[in-house]
C-alpha cells in the first residue's frame, strides 16, 4: 500500500486552466466530494438539475431535461472561456464525445478524472443516501461498466486523463480554502442553517461589547447578538425580545437561542429560555 506522502500530485498535476474537466465514474464513486475541491461556479451537476425538475436528484426520468439545462450552461461558460467541471457520471461514450466537441469548438483544454471504485462499493454507498438521492442499482451497474481507462480517454480525444487517486485533490481543496476570504456568516450558518444565514446581516455597531446583527425579511426582523466571553462552552446566541423589563428598567430583554426552533419561538412571542435585562438584575419576565 502506498504511503500518504506518495499521493502528492503523482504522477501528474492538473494543467493550467481554463479547461473543461469531466469527472467520470458511477453514482456513488466519490465524484461529488472531489468536485468540492474546485470553485462552486465551475460545477455543472446533473443531479442538481434533476432535483430542480422533480424534487429528486436521483430521478433518472429527469435526465433528458436536466441534460438540456446542462448543455445550455456548458456553452454559456465555454464561450466565455470559463472553466467547467462536468459533474455527472459521464460513463457513456456519446456523452463524452459531446463534451469533447463543445470544448474543441471553443478552443478549451479537456481534462478527465476517472474514479476506479468497485461497483459493489458504489451500490453500498447508495444504501446510505436518502431515498430521493438514491440511484437505481441497475443504473449504477450500467454506469460502472461504462467507465473507461485513462488510455481509452486519451484515445477518445481528452488531452489529459488521470485516475482520481493519482492526484492530490485534498491539497487542491486546502490551497483554495486557505486563500479564501473568511466567511462572516460561518457562525450564523452553523447555528441556524443556510436559509436563515442568507437573510442575516451584521450591524456595524457593537452593543455592550458584543457583535450584533439581525434576521430580516420584508420589513420584519429579529435582533441578535453573539456572546463570547472567552469560554468555549459559553459561546451563545441571544435574541432580543419585544417585551419590556417588568422592573420598569429601560434596558432590553434578551434570551438565549440555540437554533432555528428557538428563534421561531421568539418570533411568535415566546421565550425558549429565561430572559434577562441588560439594565438591571431582573432575569425574568414576571
Amino acid at each position: 500500500m502506498r504511503s500518504q506522502s506518495e499521493f502528492v500530485l503523482a504522477p501528474h498535476s492538473l494543467p493550467d486552466g481554463p479547461f473543461l474537466l469531466a469527472l467520470i465514474g458511477a453514482a456513488g464513486s466519490g465524484k461529488s466530494r472531489v468536485a468540492r475541491a474546485f470553485p462552486a461556479d465551475w460545477r455543472l451537476e446533473l443531479d442538481i438539475f434533476r432535483w430542480r425538475a422533480t424534487g429528486s436528484p436521483g430521478d433518472q426520468t429527469a435526465t433528458p431535461i436536466a441534460s438540456v439545462v446542462f448543455r445550455e450552461l456548458l456553452d454559456a461558460r465555454l464561450t466565455r472561456k470559463l472553466p467547467v467541471l462536468a459533474d455527472s457520471t459521464n460513463s457513456e461514450l456519446e456523452v463524452r464525445a459531446y463534451l469533447l466537441r463543445r470544448a474543441r469548438h471553443w478552443g478549451m483544454t479537456t481534462v478527465a478524472i476517472v474514479f476506479r471504485v468497485p461497483v459493489e462499493e458504489c451500490l453500498a454507498r447508495q444504501e446510505t443516501r436518502t431515498k430521493a438521492k438514491q440511484v437505481p442499482p441497475d443504473a449504477v451497474t450500467r454506469q460502472a461498466a461504462g467507465v473507461p481507462t485513462t488510455d481509452q480517454l486519451i484515445d477518445e480525444g481528452f488531452e489529459y486523463a488521470y485516475y482520481a487517486d493519482e492526484l492530490d485533490l485534498l491539497g487542491v481543496l486546502l490551497r483554495r480554502a486557505a486563500t479564501a476570504d473568511p466567511d462572516p456568516l460561518a457562525e450564523v450558518r452553523r447555528t441556524f442553517g443556510e436559509d436563515l444565514a442568507a437573510v442575516f446581516a451584521w450591524h456595524h455597531e457593537r452593543e455592550h461589547g458584543f457583535a450584533t446583527g439581525s434576521f430580516a425579511v420584508a420589513g420584519r426582523e429579529i435582533t441578535m447578538r453573539w456572546m463570547d466571553d472567552g469560554d468555549p462552552y459559553d459561546h451563545q446566541w441571544q435574541a432580543r425580545l419585544d417585551e419590556a423589563c417588568t422592573d420598569g428598567c429601560s434596558g432590553p430583554l434578551w434570551v438565549k437561542v440555540t437554533g432555528a426552533a428557538d428563534l421561531q419561538s421568539v418570533y411568535r412571542g415566546g421565550a425558549p429560555d429565561e430572559p434577562w435585562c441588560d439594565g438591571c438584575t431582573s432575569r425574568s419576565l414576571g
